[in-house]
């Protein structure tokens, strides 16, 4: 089924400034966020390298890096299936069609799930714990700006949406997929490098925790 696009303001139209306001706003929180998380995965990946004591070892240490490995192909997956719906959309219409049928974040719901495989893969419980929780922190504040922005955009049926559909936890049920859907191909391909590159990040996590192992690196903190 076609979606409806809500008609744009003229721009520079009185209707049309407020609007420009709110989208700046918001790029210019998602540009501090993605800084915040640059930040947090190489404190992370700081950790990895330089601290011991892991809580998993041995065969818990490997069954937790192979479900860490799991989640993180899982979430790079639903990232990019999500990208294929809401790439050169996003803001411009209620993409409502595929994950999104089923959650109204469905790329941020990918970065908690990687977050935890990324967590499991250090065989840390405290960085499993922490590191999901700081990233879904950083990402509820992105949705209430986001969600203020639609509300303002698209107003009644934005909040009809957001009836239907919860936020983060997908609900249930078979996706009724459009038979076709046309994609923004640079969008995309740029959406589609972020979601691989956490797989990168899963083999760099790996690759520093065997070299620490092996090389005997100086441990400055334990982190079980």
């Amino acid at each position: 089924m076609a979606q409806r696009v809500d008609r744009k303001p003229a721009p520079g139209s009185s209707h049309d400034r407020p609007r420009r306001g709110r989208q700046v706003r918001v790029t210019a929180a998602s540009t501090r966020r993605l800084r915040f998380t640059q930040v947090v995965l190489g404190l992370v990946l700081l950790v990895v390298a330089f601290s011991g004591g892991r809580a998993w070892e041995g065969l818990a240490g490997l069954l937790a890096q192979s479900l860490g490995f799991v989640l993180v192909v899982w979430a790079t997956l639903w990232r990019m299936w999500s990208s294929l719906f809401i790439a050169g959309r996003k803001d411009l219409e209620i993409v409502d069609q595929g994950p999104y049928a089923r959650c109204r974040h469905p790329l941020y719901l990918g970065s908690v799930v990687a977050a935890i495989g990324i967590g499991l893969t250090t065989r840390s419980v405290l960085v499993t714990v922490a590191l999901p929780a700081t990233i879904g922190a950083a990402l509820l504040l992105a949705i209430r700006l986001e969600e203020a922005t639609l509300a303002a955009c698209h107003g009644d049926r934005w909040r009809h949406y957001c009836r239907r559909v919860p936020p983060l936890l997908p609900r249930l049920g078979a996706l009724a997929l459009p038979a076709r859907r046309e994609v923004d191909l640079p969008v995309f391909r740029k959406a589609f490098l972020d979601a691989a590159s956490v797989l990168g990040l899963w083999l760099l996590v790996l690759l520093l925790d065997a070299l620490r192992i092996q090389l005997g690196w100086p441990v400055y903190l334990q982190m079980p």
